[in-house]
């Protein structure tokens, strides 16, 4: 039965464990004790990959543009962590 485990659960449960431990690793970080769950850039986030296409459409009516970045807190990595153990588990 192990064998026959879905990929897409595997994808699933690490968004969802990103999602959220960066939430959690964000509201933790406030505490004088936890400032360790923002380890990086200004607003407690670390980008690890961005891409921007601003404005691919750019009309007098109409603008438009695709952005899309990954960022990372140790929380969104320790959730996606959990997700990768529960993953293991099933």
């Amino acid at each position: 039965m192990r064998g026959k485990r879905n990929p897409w659960i595997l994808v699933i449960l690490l968004l969802f464990g990103a999602l959220v431990g960066g939430l959690v690793g964000e509201a933790l970080s406030g505490y004088e004790y936890l400032k360790w769950m923002s380890f990086g850039g200004t607003d407690g986030y670390r980008n690890l990959f961005a891409f921007s296409l601003d404005p691919l459409i750019d009309t007098r009516v109409l603008k438009l543009g695709i952005n899309m970045a990954l960022r990372v807190n140790a929380g969104s990595i320790l959730g996606m962590l959990a997700g990768l153990l529960v993953f293991s588990r099933l």
